[in-house]
Protein backbone atom coordinates (compact mmCIF):
# COMPACT_ATOMS: atom_id res chain seq x y z
CA UNK A 1 0.00 0.00 0.00
CA UNK A 2 1.64 3.25 -1.13
CA UNK A 3 0.93 6.49 0.70
CA UNK A 4 0.46 9.81 -1.09
CA UNK A 5 2.77 11.62 1.30
CA UNK A 6 6.29 10.29 0.87
CA UNK A 7 5.76 7.10 -1.17
CA UNK A 8 6.61 4.89 1.81
CA UNK A 9 5.32 1.31 1.76
CA UNK A 10 3.15 0.32 4.71
CA UNK A 11 2.31 -3.32 5.46
CA UNK A 12 -1.36 -3.99 6.15
CA UNK A 13 -2.25 -7.26 7.91
CA UNK A 14 -5.87 -8.41 7.82
CA UNK A 15 -7.03 -11.13 10.19
CA UNK A 16 -10.42 -12.78 10.10
CA UNK A 17 -12.48 -15.94 9.86
CA UNK A 18 -14.30 -17.20 6.78
CA UNK A 19 -17.78 -18.66 7.29
CA UNK A 20 -18.97 -21.13 4.67
CA UNK A 21 -21.78 -20.06 2.33
CA UNK A 22 -24.92 -22.18 2.91
CA UNK A 23 -25.58 -24.71 0.17
CA UNK A 24 -21.99 -25.11 -1.00
CA UNK A 25 -20.14 -28.42 -0.77
CA UNK A 26 -17.56 -27.18 1.72
CA UNK A 27 -17.27 -30.29 3.89
CA UNK A 28 -14.85 -33.16 3.28
CA UNK A 29 -15.21 -36.93 3.37
CA UNK A 30 -11.70 -38.03 2.54
CA UNK A 31 -10.88 -36.50 -0.87
CA UNK A 32 -14.55 -35.91 -1.68
CA UNK A 33 -16.32 -32.59 -1.18
CA UNK A 34 -19.69 -33.05 0.55
CA UNK A 35 -22.59 -30.97 1.78
CA UNK A 36 -22.33 -32.60 5.25
CA UNK A 37 -19.94 -34.96 7.01
CA UNK A 38 -21.82 -35.14 10.32
CA UNK A 39 -25.17 -36.95 10.37
CA UNK A 40 -27.18 -35.96 13.45
CA UNK A 41 -30.51 -37.78 13.69
CA UNK A 42 -31.35 -36.19 17.05
CA UNK A 43 -33.91 -38.01 19.24
CA UNK A 44 -35.38 -41.18 17.70
CA UNK A 45 -37.26 -44.12 19.20
CA UNK A 46 -35.77 -47.58 19.48
CA UNK A 47 -36.99 -49.92 16.76
CA UNK A 48 -37.17 -47.15 14.18
CA UNK A 49 -34.98 -46.41 11.15
CA UNK A 50 -33.66 -43.13 9.79
CA UNK A 51 -31.92 -42.18 6.55
CA UNK A 52 -29.74 -39.27 5.47
CA UNK A 53 -28.69 -38.38 1.94
CA UNK A 54 -25.22 -36.86 1.49
CA UNK A 55 -24.28 -35.09 -1.74
CA UNK A 56 -20.66 -35.65 -2.81
CA UNK A 57 -18.41 -34.16 -5.51
CA UNK A 58 -15.10 -35.35 -6.93
CA UNK A 59 -12.90 -32.26 -7.42
CA UNK A 60 -9.70 -34.26 -8.00
CA UNK A 61 -8.18 -35.14 -11.38
CA UNK A 62 -8.63 -38.89 -10.80
CA UNK A 63 -11.59 -41.21 -10.51
CA UNK A 64 -12.51 -42.16 -6.94
CA UNK A 65 -13.90 -45.61 -6.10
CA UNK A 66 -15.79 -45.86 -2.80
CA UNK A 67 -16.15 -48.93 -0.61
CA UNK A 68 -18.12 -49.51 2.59
CA UNK A 69 -16.57 -52.66 4.02
CA UNK A 70 -16.73 -52.43 7.82
CA UNK A 71 -19.65 -53.94 9.73
CA UNK A 72 -21.35 -51.37 11.96
CA UNK A 73 -24.38 -52.48 13.96
CA UNK A 74 -27.51 -51.04 12.39
CA UNK A 75 -25.62 -49.00 9.76
CA UNK A 76 -26.04 -49.50 6.03
CA UNK A 77 -24.49 -47.34 3.31
CA UNK A 78 -25.74 -46.94 -0.25
CA UNK A 79 -23.22 -45.50 -2.72
CA UNK A 80 -24.25 -44.07 -6.11
CA UNK A 81 -22.23 -44.40 -8.26
CA UNK A 82 -19.55 -46.71 -6.89
CA UNK A 83 -16.89 -44.89 -8.91
CA UNK A 84 -17.07 -41.10 -9.33
CA UNK A 85 -15.32 -39.58 -12.31
CA UNK A 86 -13.38 -36.29 -12.08
CA UNK A 87 -15.74 -33.28 -11.67
CA UNK A 88 -18.72 -35.65 -11.29
CA UNK A 89 -21.28 -35.72 -8.48
CA UNK A 90 -22.71 -38.64 -6.55
CA UNK A 91 -24.58 -39.42 -3.37
CA UNK A 92 -24.26 -41.47 -0.23
CA UNK A 93 -27.31 -42.62 1.69
CA UNK A 94 -26.69 -43.56 5.32
CA UNK A 95 -29.42 -45.79 6.80
CA UNK A 96 -29.51 -46.30 10.56
CA UNK A 97 -31.61 -48.93 12.35
CA UNK A 98 -31.92 -48.57 16.15
CA UNK A 99 -33.25 -52.09 16.76
CA UNK A 100 -30.04 -53.64 18.13
CA UNK A 101 -28.49 -50.55 19.68
CA UNK A 102 -28.39 -49.50 23.33
CA UNK A 103 -30.57 -46.63 24.47
CA UNK A 104 -28.86 -43.30 24.99
CA UNK A 105 -26.53 -41.02 23.09
CA UNK A 106 -24.37 -42.47 20.35
CA UNK A 107 -21.42 -40.74 18.70
CA UNK A 108 -19.62 -42.89 16.16
CA UNK A 109 -17.22 -42.57 13.24
CA UNK A 110 -18.30 -44.36 10.07
CA UNK A 111 -15.28 -45.10 7.87
CA UNK A 112 -15.32 -45.25 4.08
CA UNK A 113 -12.50 -46.73 2.00
CA UNK A 114 -11.40 -45.05 -1.24
CA UNK A 115 -9.17 -45.98 -4.12
CA UNK A 116 -7.61 -43.04 -5.99
CA UNK A 117 -5.13 -43.65 -8.80
CA UNK A 118 -4.60 -47.16 -7.44
CA UNK A 119 -3.81 -45.88 -3.93
CA UNK A 120 -6.01 -46.78 -0.91
CA UNK A 121 -7.30 -43.91 1.22
CA UNK A 122 -10.09 -43.41 3.73
CA UNK A 123 -12.57 -40.85 4.98
CA UNK A 124 -15.07 -40.63 7.80
CA UNK A 125 -18.64 -39.58 8.51
CA UNK A 126 -19.67 -38.73 12.07
CA UNK A 127 -22.93 -40.27 13.26
CA UNK A 128 -24.80 -38.75 16.20
CA UNK A 129 -28.13 -39.93 17.60
CA UNK A 130 -30.03 -40.13 20.88
CA UNK A 131 -32.02 -43.39 21.06
CA UNK A 132 -35.14 -43.21 23.27
CA UNK A 133 -37.66 -45.76 24.47
CA UNK A 134 -41.19 -45.41 23.06
CA UNK A 135 -43.62 -45.44 26.01
CA UNK A 136 -46.67 -44.80 23.82
CA UNK A 137 -47.11 -48.58 23.45
CA UNK A 138 -47.73 -49.11 27.19
CA UNK A 139 -51.22 -50.15 28.32
CA UNK A 140 -53.26 -48.08 30.77
CA UNK A 141 -52.59 -50.71 33.45
CA UNK A 142 -48.84 -50.46 32.89
CA UNK A 143 -48.97 -46.67 33.02
CA UNK A 144 -50.99 -46.78 36.26
CA UNK A 145 -48.44 -49.09 37.94
CA UNK A 146 -45.06 -48.04 36.58
CA UNK A 147 -41.59 -48.72 37.96
CA UNK A 148 -40.14 -45.68 39.70
CA UNK A 149 -36.43 -44.92 39.79
CA UNK A 150 -35.02 -43.17 42.86
CA UNK A 151 -31.43 -41.96 43.26
CA UNK A 152 -30.60 -40.47 46.67
CA UNK A 153 -28.41 -37.69 45.30
CA UNK A 154 -28.01 -36.66 41.69
CA UNK A 155 -24.71 -34.95 42.42
CA UNK A 156 -21.64 -36.67 43.87
CA UNK A 157 -18.95 -34.39 45.30
CA UNK A 158 -15.61 -36.14 45.63
CA UNK A 159 -12.72 -35.13 47.87
CA UNK A 160 -9.17 -36.37 48.08
CA UNK A 161 -8.80 -37.18 44.37
CA UNK A 162 -5.19 -37.75 43.34
CA UNK A 163 -3.83 -37.35 39.83
CA UNK A 164 -3.22 -40.75 38.21
CA UNK A 165 -4.75 -42.73 41.09
CA UNK A 166 -7.80 -44.99 40.62
CA UNK A 167 -10.92 -44.08 42.61
CA UNK A 168 -14.06 -46.21 42.86
CA UNK A 169 -17.52 -45.10 44.05
CA UNK A 170 -20.76 -47.09 44.48
CA UNK A 171 -24.03 -45.45 43.41
CA UNK A 172 -27.29 -46.89 44.78
CA UNK A 173 -30.60 -46.98 42.89
CA UNK A 174 -33.99 -47.87 44.38
CA UNK A 175 -37.19 -49.01 42.65
CA UNK A 176 -40.07 -47.38 44.53
CA UNK A 177 -42.63 -48.45 41.92
CA UNK A 178 -44.86 -51.48 41.37
CA UNK A 179 -43.14 -53.17 38.39
CA UNK A 180 -39.62 -54.31 37.66
CA UNK A 181 -37.26 -51.44 36.97
CA UNK A 182 -34.98 -52.08 34.01
CA UNK A 183 -31.79 -50.06 33.97
CA UNK A 184 -31.40 -49.98 30.19
CA UNK A 185 -28.03 -48.28 30.05
CA UNK A 186 -25.62 -46.18 32.11
CA UNK A 187 -23.18 -44.15 30.05
CA UNK A 188 -20.67 -41.32 29.97
CA UNK A 189 -18.61 -39.89 27.14
CA UNK A 190 -15.61 -39.28 29.41
CA UNK A 191 -12.96 -41.95 28.88
CA UNK A 192 -11.54 -41.39 32.38
CA UNK A 193 -14.62 -43.19 33.78
CA UNK A 194 -15.72 -46.81 33.58
CA UNK A 195 -19.11 -48.14 34.74
CA UNK A 196 -20.15 -51.63 35.85
CA UNK A 197 -22.72 -53.01 35.40
CA UNK A 198 -24.36 -50.77 32.80
CA UNK A 199 -27.57 -52.86 32.69
CA UNK A 200 -29.53 -54.63 35.46
CA UNK A 201 -33.04 -55.20 36.87
CA UNK A 202 -34.40 -54.02 40.24
CA UNK A 203 -37.53 -55.62 41.70
CA UNK A 204 -40.26 -53.41 43.24
CA UNK A 205 -39.21 -52.09 46.66
CA UNK A 206 -35.61 -53.28 46.19
CA UNK A 207 -32.26 -51.50 45.82
CA UNK A 208 -29.26 -52.18 43.65
CA UNK A 209 -26.09 -50.34 42.69
CA UNK A 210 -23.46 -49.76 40.05
CA UNK A 211 -19.78 -48.91 40.37
CA UNK A 212 -18.02 -45.92 38.86
CA UNK A 213 -14.22 -46.09 38.56
CA UNK A 214 -12.19 -43.05 37.57
CA UNK A 215 -8.56 -42.06 37.18
CA UNK A 216 -8.00 -38.26 37.00
CA UNK A 217 -5.44 -37.22 34.40
CA UNK A 218 -2.35 -35.10 34.98
CA UNK A 219 -3.70 -32.02 33.20
CA UNK A 220 -6.74 -31.13 35.24
CA UNK A 221 -7.09 -29.90 38.81
CA UNK A 222 -10.87 -30.26 38.45
CA UNK A 223 -13.00 -33.25 37.60
CA UNK A 224 -16.54 -32.97 36.34
CA UNK A 225 -18.67 -35.31 34.26
CA UNK A 226 -22.27 -36.33 33.73
CA UNK A 227 -23.38 -39.95 34.03
CA UNK A 228 -26.65 -40.68 32.21
CA UNK A 229 -28.93 -43.37 33.70
CA UNK A 230 -31.59 -44.68 31.30
CA UNK A 231 -34.47 -46.80 32.63
CA UNK A 232 -37.98 -47.98 31.79
CA UNK A 233 -39.56 -45.51 34.22
CA UNK A 234 -41.97 -43.69 31.85
CA UNK A 235 -42.04 -40.60 34.07
CA UNK A 236 -38.29 -40.07 34.21
CA UNK A 237 -36.57 -42.42 31.80
CA UNK A 238 -33.38 -40.35 31.79
CA UNK A 239 -31.56 -39.18 34.91
CA UNK A 240 -28.35 -37.17 34.67
CA UNK A 241 -26.00 -37.90 37.55
CA UNK A 242 -23.21 -35.33 38.03
CA UNK A 243 -19.78 -36.05 39.50
CA UNK A 244 -17.52 -33.18 40.53
CA UNK A 245 -14.30 -33.05 42.49
CA UNK A 246 -10.98 -31.31 42.98
CA UNK A 247 -7.84 -33.18 41.98
CA UNK A 248 -4.59 -32.84 43.92
CA UNK A 249 -1.76 -32.51 41.41
CA UNK A 250 1.87 -33.29 42.31
CA UNK A 251 3.90 -30.42 43.74
CA UNK A 252 5.68 -28.43 41.07
CA UNK A 253 3.53 -29.87 38.31
CA UNK A 254 3.74 -27.83 35.13
CA UNK A 255 0.51 -29.39 33.90
CA UNK A 256 -1.90 -27.25 35.92
CA UNK A 257 -5.12 -27.09 33.97
CA UNK A 258 -5.75 -23.64 32.51
CA UNK A 259 -9.52 -23.87 31.94
CA UNK A 260 -12.66 -23.46 34.02
CA UNK A 261 -15.98 -25.20 33.48
CA UNK A 262 -18.44 -22.32 33.87
CA UNK A 263 -22.19 -21.78 33.95
CA UNK A 264 -24.21 -19.53 31.62
CA UNK A 265 -24.47 -16.65 34.11
CA UNK A 266 -20.69 -16.48 34.59
CA UNK A 267 -20.12 -16.72 30.86
CA UNK A 268 -22.38 -13.70 30.34
CA UNK A 269 -20.41 -11.70 32.93
CA UNK A 270 -17.11 -12.66 31.29
CA UNK A 271 -18.33 -11.56 27.85
CA UNK A 272 -19.51 -8.24 29.31
CA UNK A 273 -16.21 -7.62 31.11
CA UNK A 274 -14.21 -8.14 27.89
CA UNK A 275 -16.61 -6.16 25.68
CA UNK A 276 -14.81 -3.94 23.19
CA UNK A 277 -11.21 -4.72 24.14
CA UNK A 278 -10.60 -7.50 21.59
CA UNK A 279 -8.96 -9.81 24.13
CA UNK A 280 -11.75 -12.42 24.27
CA UNK A 281 -12.52 -14.91 21.49
CA UNK A 282 -15.87 -16.72 21.65
CA UNK A 283 -15.33 -20.08 19.98
CA UNK A 284 -18.29 -22.18 18.79
CA UNK A 285 -17.08 -25.74 18.10
CA UNK A 286 -20.41 -27.09 16.80
CA UNK A 287 -21.06 -28.00 13.17
CA UNK A 288 -21.70 -25.33 10.55
CA UNK A 289 -25.36 -26.42 10.44
CA UNK A 290 -25.76 -25.93 14.19
CA UNK A 291 -23.90 -22.61 14.04
CA UNK A 292 -26.07 -21.35 11.16
CA UNK A 293 -29.23 -22.06 13.16
CA UNK A 294 -28.14 -19.72 15.94
CA UNK A 295 -24.98 -18.80 17.86
CA UNK A 296 -23.68 -16.46 20.53
CA UNK A 297 -23.05 -12.91 19.39
CA UNK A 298 -19.54 -12.43 17.89
CA UNK A 299 -18.81 -16.18 18.07
CA UNK A 300 -16.55 -17.71 15.45
CA UNK A 301 -17.16 -21.25 14.26
CA UNK A 302 -14.57 -24.02 14.00
CA UNK A 303 -16.19 -27.44 13.65
CA UNK A 304 -14.72 -29.84 16.22
CA UNK A 305 -15.33 -32.75 13.84
CA UNK A 306 -13.42 -31.08 11.00
CA UNK A 307 -10.27 -32.94 9.96
CA UNK A 308 -8.44 -29.57 10.08
CA UNK A 309 -9.62 -28.65 13.58
CA UNK A 310 -6.20 -28.94 15.24
CA UNK A 311 -4.47 -27.13 12.38
CA UNK A 312 -6.89 -24.21 12.64
CA UNK A 313 -6.42 -23.99 16.42
CA UNK A 314 -2.67 -23.63 15.94
CA UNK A 315 -3.06 -20.42 13.93
CA UNK A 316 -5.16 -18.72 16.62
CA UNK A 317 -3.63 -16.14 18.98
CA UNK A 318 -2.59 -18.06 22.12
CA UNK A 319 -2.29 -14.84 24.09
CA UNK A 320 -6.02 -14.19 24.12
CA UNK A 321 -8.75 -15.61 26.36
CA UNK A 322 -11.15 -18.13 24.85
CA UNK A 323 -14.74 -18.89 25.76
CA UNK A 324 -15.49 -22.26 24.15
CA UNK A 325 -18.97 -23.73 23.83
CA UNK A 326 -20.98 -26.43 22.01
CA UNK A 327 -24.41 -27.99 22.48
CA UNK A 328 -23.95 -30.12 25.60
CA UNK A 329 -20.37 -29.43 26.78
CA UNK A 330 -18.78 -32.63 25.46
CA UNK A 331 -17.13 -31.25 22.32
CA UNK A 332 -16.09 -28.00 24.03
CA UNK A 333 -14.43 -29.96 26.86
CA UNK A 334 -12.48 -32.04 24.35
CA UNK A 335 -11.58 -28.90 22.39
CA UNK A 336 -10.25 -27.19 25.52
CA UNK A 337 -8.20 -30.28 26.41
CA UNK A 338 -6.63 -30.12 22.96
CA UNK A 339 -6.01 -26.36 23.26
CA UNK A 340 -4.27 -26.99 26.59
CA UNK A 341 -1.95 -29.53 24.95
CA UNK A 342 -1.15 -27.11 22.12
CA UNK A 343 -0.17 -24.35 24.53
CA UNK A 344 -3.16 -22.04 25.07
CA UNK A 345 -3.08 -20.43 28.53
CA UNK A 346 -6.54 -18.98 29.17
Amino acid sequence: MNTSIDNKIIKLIIKGFVIATPGKLRKKIGQLDSDINTVNFGDIFTGSTQSQKIKIHNTTEDSISIFFSEDYIGVEMQIEPQTILPAAYGKLVLNFDTSNRDLGKLSQKIWLDFEIAGQPQSGEIYLQVNILEDFSTLTNLELANPPQIFVQNETLILKGLMSGELRTEIIKIENTGKRDLYIRNIQTSDKKFSIYPAKFIISPGEKSSFTISMKPDKYSSKLKTTITIISNDPNQSVINFTIIGKVDLPEGSSSKYIADDIQIEKAAKIVKSFKGNGKLIILDVRTVEEYSNGCLEDAINIDFYSSDFKKILKILDMGKTYLVYCQSGIRSKKAVDLMSEIGFKN
